[in-house]
């Protein structure tokens, strides 16, 4: 029997008993869906979040002070830390911040929020944000503060503007930059979202439930930028080694603490990787219940169709054929199921999406995972076919004279 014929066949099975194939179709429909769905929003929020990162520097090295249980009192970066940093051949630059949590006013409004001193001459060399309007910080300048999109449009009764002026703690700040809305990200969420000179941020009045403030040379943290084509694990290490001799410390005692946003973002991959994963497995699992209906199905049709098997076995139908007959059978629902699946998957994935755009502040883009769709399809019409192969070779194997004897 030509292959034409077998699937045509098969097809009017599948069309014959309308109930029992959507039904089976669903099961598959909801696994191939839930399966396309959690890989690709798995995906697209890893390369959301990396992307996010990467506005932090993905060059960029922090190193702060930790306390220990050996120190005596807590341990502080200062300029000799500074000095010593500078002097390893990887190092670019080194940005010197202190954090300050203080009440901002501005109209008739305050609220509190941190604001980040940074080296003016370093900083804008090392930052992966950029302004919208106004400049960024320059050597000399003094009280005055640059500040993320959100803050200067959203926090306040009124928008803040370029040369407008907002008190923070008990000094008055002249507004000179106001970051550009795609650039702010995660990082002005870590920040506060407003940047000022060093100098100006020592004296700011502060929340002392919030921050400790820090005497002049003193430092919460040091941003450090590599130069180009440098391995940033040997240099975290270099550093590290450097820093343990400048402060007369061990690994054992040791005072403060190297992160890089490499190693961040190769953990929140990891992370968002096996949570994938894990959802995953999960939903594959319904394709699994997807294929027990498929082969209950299938076993199903076997019963209803011996007598028919019996005559087109005694009219010249092969084992063969029969077997390619329910094997089109049970790959036809699986196909049916996976494709459905996967126009629903995508749908969903787009809302997703979207709402993904939105929350990030990022232009909205059509997106599927490939693999994913691949993965799903290959899977639900394999599962078919798998689920179809027993009861396909039961109804091969039936004898013409006790298929025709059957009731």
């Amino acid at each position: 029997m030509k292959p034409s014929k077998i699937f045509k066949l098969a097809f009017n099975m599948v069309r014959g008993s309308k109930l029992r194939s959507w039904i089976t179709i669903i099961g598959v429909v909801v696994a191939v869906a839930s399966v396309i769905t959690i890989i690709s929003a798995g995906e697209l929020m890893e390369k959301q979040v990396t992307h996010e990162l990467e506005k932090l520097g993905g060059d960029v090295i922090s190193v702060y002070a930790i306390t220990t249980e050996t120190s005596s009192k807590t341990p502080e970066l200062t300029k000799t830390d500074v000095l010593v940093i500078k002097g390893i051949p990887s190092v670019k630059y080194v940005d010197k911040r202190v954090n300050s949590y203080s009440k901002i006013s501005y109209g008739d409004k305050e609220l509190y929020s941190q604001i980040t001193g940074v080296d003016p001459a370093v900083w804008p060399k090392i930052t992966q944000e950029k302004v919208e309007t106004g400049r960024m910080l320059q050597p000399g300048d003094k009280n005055v503060v640059v500040i993320s999109n959100y803050l200067a449009n959203e926090e306040f009764n009124r928008k803040i503007n370029i040369n407008q002026i907002i008190k923070i703690g008990n000094k008055s700040f002249r507004v000179i930059g106001i970051l550009d809305n795609d650039s702010s990200g995660l990082a002005s969420l870590f920040s506060g979202g407003i940047y000022a000179p060093l100098d100006s941020v020592y004296d700011i009045e502060q929340d002392s439930d919030y921050s400790v403030p820090k005497e002049r040379g003193t430092y919460d943290s040091l941003e450090i930028k590599l130069k180009e084509n440098v391995d940033t694990d040997a240099a975290v290490q270099d550093i590290e080694q450097k820093l343990r001799t400048s402060r007369h410390v061990t690994e054992k005692n040791q005072d403060f603490y190297i992160s890089s946003a490499k190693s961040f973002i190769e953990s929140s991959q990891s992370i968002i990787g096996g949570i994938t994963l894990f959802l995953s497995f999960i939903a594959g699992i319904s394709l699994i219940v997807g294929a027990f209906g498929i082969s209950n199905t299938m076993f199903t049709a076997v019963l209803e169709k011996t007598k028919e098997i019996g005559i087109m076995k005694a009219i010249g139908a092969k084992n063969e054929d029969i077997l390619l007959l329910f094997l089109f059978n049970s790959g036809l629902i699986g196909l049916a199921g996976g494709f459905l699946g996967l126009l629903i998957g995508v749908l969903i994935t787009q809302v997703i999406t979207y709402v993904i755009a939105l929350k990030f502040g990022t232009p909205f883009e059509l997106y599927v995972s490939i693999k994913a769709v691949v993965v799903a399809l290959v899977v639900s019409i394999g599962a078919g076919i798998l689920a179809g192969a027993v009861p396909a070779y039961n109804a091969s194997k039936l004898k013409p004279v006790d298929a025709l004897r059957s009731e």
